[in-house]
């Protein structure tokens, strides 16, 4: 049996809406996956799910055909975006733990980000995305960006200013969780720093560099392993069937129509 040119147009519409998605989001947008991995995934996907055309629209003008894919490029955008902001809230965390700690100016070169990332970015990002796995979260992802081909039709449109809110919401529980993952450690470097400072007015001769840099990592480092726990749930609760990344895309959803 032949293949038709609708079905070729429904799968590669459907192949740049998942491709676009796999290549910029978090886990798969490392230097070391092959770009034919994600390709092969995208077209896997867009072949099983292999979506419906609206019959309305005419296939046979390559203007249309522009912007059906121009629209599922930015759609395939948007749906990674999201998954890069609530990835970046323990990024964002490991950077608030570093600078305290005096790991500030210490980097780590990531050869499968091509760049600098903060020592405890780092950690943060391969714990988080341990979880992520340990969560399924990978696997609902997939079912989301397939049910996003009914929500969200081949021609579909979002609503651009409610989707403009839900981003900034999105970005303002960024800071806010990510300074929760933090706080632990902050609060106790900010009462280390009150305590040597006491320490110093009543001892003028103890050099506060010689004591303080190693007592602050010290202090650091233990409160960082007492407060796994604390990571652990927090970033559960961001990938969890019922979190946060859940309730974003399910709210982008909303917002689509036809």
């Amino acid at each position: 049996m032949g293949i038709s040119v609708v079905d070729f147009i429904r799968f590669s519409l459907a192949f740049i809406r998942l491709a676009t998605f796999f290549a910029v989001v978090p886990l798969l947008n490392m230097r070391n996956i092959p770009i034919l991995v994600k390709l092969g995934l995208g077209a896997l996907c867009a072949l099983t799910i292999m979506p419906p055309l609206d019959p309305s629209w005419n296939v046979e003008s390559l203007g249309v055909l522009a912007l059906l894919a121009l629209q599922e490029v930015a759609l395939g955008f948007l749906l990674a975006f999201l998954v890069i902001l609530v990835f970046g809230i323990v990024t964002f965390a490991g950077h608030f733990v570093d600078t305290p700690l005096g790991f500030g100016m210490a980097s780590v070169f990531d050869p499968a980000l091509g760049g600098q990332v903060p020592v405890f970015s780092q950690f943060y990002h391969v714990f988080a995305a341990l979880l992520f796995f340990a969560l399924d979260a990978h696997l609902w992802l997939i079912q989301a960006l397939q049910y996003s081909f009914q929500v969200i039709p081949f021609g579909g449109i979002l609503k651009l200013e409610p989707t403009f809110w839900l981003v900034m919401d999105l970005v303002q529980e960024m800071f806010i969780i990510g300074i929760q993952i933090a706080l632990p450690v902050i609060a106790t470097i900010l009462l280390t720093d009150i305590g040597l400072g006491i320490i110093i007015r009543a001892v003028p001769q103890i050099n506060v560099f010689v004591l303080g840099f190693p007592l602050k990592i010290t202090v650091g480092l233990i409160v960082v392993v007492f407060s796994l726990p604390t990571f652990v749930y927090l970033v559960s609760q961001l990938f969890a069937v019922d979190g946060l990344l859940f309730r974003y895309v399910q709210g982008l959803f909303v917002l689509g129509g036809s």
